[in-house]
């Protein structure tokens, strides 16, 4: 499923991830010439560059899709020469590791525990480290420094997102600043192959009903020839979860009222946990009846959200839910073994009562925790501010207005148009945002979706963002947006964003386990659906009703 494109093999697959960037100056920061009791004003210490050089120690889980040109390294790269010369910040690596099952976790929570030297600045992905990490006293505050240092840019992105800070808040204390993502970046649609349907005289499936007729001719009467056997109707996976990003099998729960594994509203105005509520029952029903007949993989269970994409890149499924921008990664490598594949977006089918469901992704992915002893954290949004002014979302003229670094992330042919990927002189560009401190660079949440859709609207792009999506990201993804949005009311957010809960750390592991192993005994028919009802109760004397009685407690306070 390779390809040259660094825009989609890069940029859409960090962005799937869950692991775009600025350019000049803290511009716009709120930050106060420093006070102090032996004199009445002392020099700004927060400073456009710093001479003598200053030092921001970082340790590195390094993406496995990373790649690196010019012999550089995670330590020694263009970035980090930048950072040098632009802000006079020397960033030291204390160690770094390919975060590869879960490496990054692993070596951090063994620095931690064995005293090691930790690093000043760590964006962590895994929430349960997060917590821990914030647990253990080495962090300090960051809410002020964010208040006294944070541009006008980054402050108004934080914004958009009210609760972003829930989980990483104690005691009224903002203890990490949320890692901010695309909004909408993993919320699902329905990718279709739109030549098995006009060959088949067939309408794209509104209904779950109309969507079993669709999978049933797509694998009975196949237009490309392939047998019964040979077809995955429906490509979805649930080896680890019933909420993933792509190949996700919630909303088949959510056409009958309720998303799993996530905290829904009930309907006293309680949060829930989705996975005990009676409608899972009818959705479990459902799946077991189309693994029966064949319409999704036999081995669904076994498969994670990558293995879903592989009978569609293969070109021998027909449907796949996944995000608005699966249009340029993976399903744009179809046509490698299905030329005359087409892909089409539609929206979630509705149950049996016109009820559809999504799950909606957070916009963040993760936190940025300081030490408690950094000497000079001010230095961090010298960084950070200026990716976010410059480069997060640039106006038309700006230096960024294709990229970070020329020869590594884009170039220009002679009358200044970038080249696309697979045209660049050494065949490929590298995702350079992932040599940034913050993985992902900057991202403003509502920048991308803006972008999309003055596209779809027929809008030629002029800003540094309309471009990147239209050379990079798919010729479908515009559309795919439109759609996204044309159903935005179903996308339902996990409610609680709190940090882990006393009983959730020593029960929910358990919970999960069983809940994943029930759920799996009846969609293969080794248990009967009425088990359900006896994993609800289990699940709520095994911890679930005080886990339930201490999220409640927190959304109290947070309302």
């Amino acid at each position: 499923m390779g390809t040259k494109r660094w825009g989609i093999k890069g940029g859409l697959l960090a962005l799937c991830a869950g692991l775009a960037l600025s350019g000049c100056g803290g511009g716009g920061t709120s930050s106060e010439t420093a006070e102090s009791s032996d004199s009445p004003k002392v020099e700004n210490v927060y400073k456009e560059s710093y001479d003598p050089p200053v030092t921001i120690t970082t340790a590195w889980g390094i993406n496995p899709i990373a790649e690196f040109k010019n012999g550089e390294t995670i330590e020694n790269n263009v970035a980090t020469k930048w950072a040098k010369e632009k802000f006079g910040i020397d960033i030291k690596s204390l160690w770094s590791v390919t975060d590869t099952n879960n490496a990054f976790t692993t070596k951090m929570r063994l620095s931690m525990s064995s005293g090691q030297e930790m690093p000043e600045i760590v964006t962590v992905g895994d929430d349960l480290l997060a917590q821990d990490l914030i647990d253990s006293g080495m962090y300090q505050e960051a809410g002020p420094l964010f208040d006294q240092y944070a541009s006008d840019t980054w402050k108004k992105a934080m914004e958009l997102d009210p609760n972003i800070w829930n989980p990483y808040t104690r005691d009224g204390k903002r203890m990490g600043i949320p890692i901010l993502d695309y909004a909408y970046n993993n919320d699902y649609l329905l990718w279709i192959r739109q030549d098995w349907l006009d060959k088949l005289n067939l309408q794209a499936p509104k209904t779950i009903d109309e969507l079993e007729k669709v999978m049933e001719a797509f694998k009975t009467k196949n237009p490309d020839g392939l047998a019964p056997d040979k077809v995955i109707p429906l490509s979805i996976g649930f080896k680890t979860t019933m909420n993933t990003w792509m190949g996700d099998p919630s909303w088949i729960f959510g056409a009958y009222g309720t998303l799993p594994q996530q905290w829904n509203t009930g309907e006293d105005g309680k949060l829930e946990y989705g996975s005990v509520n009676p409608a899972m029952k009818e959705g479990l029903v459902k799946i077991k009846d189309w693994l029966d007949k064949g319409y999704i993989p036999q081995e669904a269970a076994l498969w994670d959200a990558n293995k879903t994409a592989e009978p569609a890149v293969a070109g021998t499924a027909g449907i796949i839910p996944g995000p608005y921008w699966m249009s340029g990664w993976p399903l744009q490598d179809t046509e490698q073994n299905v030329p005359d594949a087409v892909w089409k977006p539609i929206a979630i089918p509705s149950g049996p009562d016109g009820t559809a469901m999504r799950h909606e992704t957070k916009f963040s992915n993760g936190v940025i925790l300081i030490k408690k002893d950094m000497a000079h954290p001010e230095a961090f949004f010298t960084y950070q501010n200026y990716l976010f002014d410059n480069y997060a979302d640039p106006a038309p003229g700006s230096p960024y207005d294709y990229g970070l670094f020329e020869g590594y992330d884009y170039e220009l042919d002679a009358q200044g148009q970038p080249i696309p990927g697979e045209e660049s002189k050494d065949g490929a560009y590298v995702n350079v945002t992932l040599y940034l401190l913050v993985h992902d660079g900057a991202r403003i949440p509502d920048a991308q979706m803006k972008a999309l859709l003055k596209l779809a609207d027929g809008e030629e792009p002029v800003s540094k963002m309309e471009k990147d999506v239209a050379l990079n990201y798919g010729a479908e993804t515009p559309a795919a947006a439109k759609v996204l949005l044309s159903q935005e009311e179903i996308s339902k957010k996990n409610m609680f964003t709190g940090p882990t809960t006393e009983t959730m750390k020593s029960k929910l592991d358990y919970l999960n386990k069983m809940e994943n192993q029930v759920f799996n005994e009846i969609i293969y028919g080794k248990s009967p659906v009425d088990a359900f009802d006896a994993f609800a109760q289990s699940w709520q004397s095994g911890g679930g009703e005080q886990i339930t009685q201490e999220v409640n407690e927190w959304y109290d306070s947070v309302k």
